[in-house]
């Protein structure tokens, strides 16, 4: 889940970051063509300024080439001539008038002159800052570029990392499922043979919210009580076989455990010899019946030992076959 966040947030930051550039690039597109529009003005107007020096350039060869004919002694006529001309051009006949309206023409021109040059500059620093701003989009781009590559990378990185995390929940998933087969097959065994031995399901079924069956919240107690069931049953076994047994033959075999089933092929250490004391009522169901947890070896030998005991200080009254046994009894 936190992957799926990550990448989800990864999208957007993305998103937002494309916006800003696409508004970005706008801006600096509408720039752009704004100063293309101002520089095909300026070019239109330098244009004018020149044909208005071309202008300029032949009144002065015209003015030079008068000079140089007055340097070399013009005539009167000459004069006359160009007064002529002069008075040609004037419609009322006015040459002041012309020479003021001359004069205006050079102001203007060199006005625009000075406002041509003006341009120039202006028309050179738009040049800069379009070529600036070229590098900026240029830089922009290549941001952009290695922005996306990062993103790229890491969404891989990511979605590589939800995969194997996907893999090993299905795998998880298949474990539990087997588990809990297992365990479902495990706890109904558990069930069969808590019934089968006719163990008392008292003290579980006291407890709040237990209805009879093996759960696992109990089963750690069904445990319990088939464990403590098995050594009763197996103490039971001993006791009888130790009733069934004649005291005056050889020394009986050691006994087995029947649930031991292939403990015969195993080759065990040589047995002690001990005639075990012939009981002639039960011993042990009081002190079964008093039992509140299962019965290991340790708390079966001590039992024996204490019964033992107990025959010892009744010594007088046990018949001669019990004074051999204990004559037969190694010391402890």
């Amino acid at each position: 889940m936190q992957a799926m966040a990550r990448m989800a947030a990864m999208k957007d930051r993305q998103q937002k970051d494309i916006s800003e550039y696409n508004l970005e690039i706008r801006e600096l597109e509408r720039l752009y063509d704004l100063e293309a529009k101002l520089k095909s003005f300026l070019h239109v107007k330098l244009k004018d300024r020149m044909e208005l020096e071309e202008d300029a350039k032949k009144k002065e060869a015209l003015k030079t080439k008068r000079q140089r004919k007055n340097s070399k002694g013009e005539s009167f006529e000459s004069y006359q001539v160009a007064h002529l001309r002069l008075m040609k051009l004037v419609e009322d006949g006015n040459l002041s008038q012309l020479i003021e309206d001359f004069l205006a023409k050079e102001e203007k021109n060199f006005a625009r002159f000075t406002y041509i040059m003006e341009l120039n500059n202006d028309m050179e620093m738009m040049n800069k800052k379009t070529q600036g701003i070229q590098d900026e989009i240029t830089h922009l781009r290549s941001q952009q570029q290695s922005s996306h590559d990062d993103s790229r990378s890491v969404l891989k990185e990511l979605e590589e990392k939800l995969r194997k995390t996907t893999e090993e929940a299905n795998m998880y998933e298949d474990k539990n499922r087997e588990l809990r087969k297992t365990l479902e097959h495990l706890k109904t065994l558990v069930e069969n043979l808590f019934k089968k031995i006719n163990c008392d399901a008292s003290k579980i079924l006291v407890q709040l919210g237990e209805t009879g069956k093996v759960t696992d919240s109990n089963l750690s107690q069904y445990f319990s009580l088939i464990e403590k069931k098995t050594n009763d049953l197996l103490l039971l076994e001993a006791y009888m076989r130790m009733q069934e047994m004649d005291m005056d033959t050889e020394p009986p075999p050691p006994f087995l455990n029947p649930f031991w089933g292939g403990s015969a092929l195993v080759k065990l250490p040589e047995p002690l010899k001990v005639t075990p004391p012939l009981l002639r009522t039960d011993p042990f169901s009081d002190k079964i019946e008093d039992m509140e947890q299962p019965l290991d070896h340790g708390s079966l030998r001590q039992l024996v030992l204490d019964n033992y005991a107990q025959k010892e200080v009744d010594g007088p009254t046990a018949s001669p076959s019990e004074a051999r046994g204990r004559r037969d009894q190694p010391k402890e």
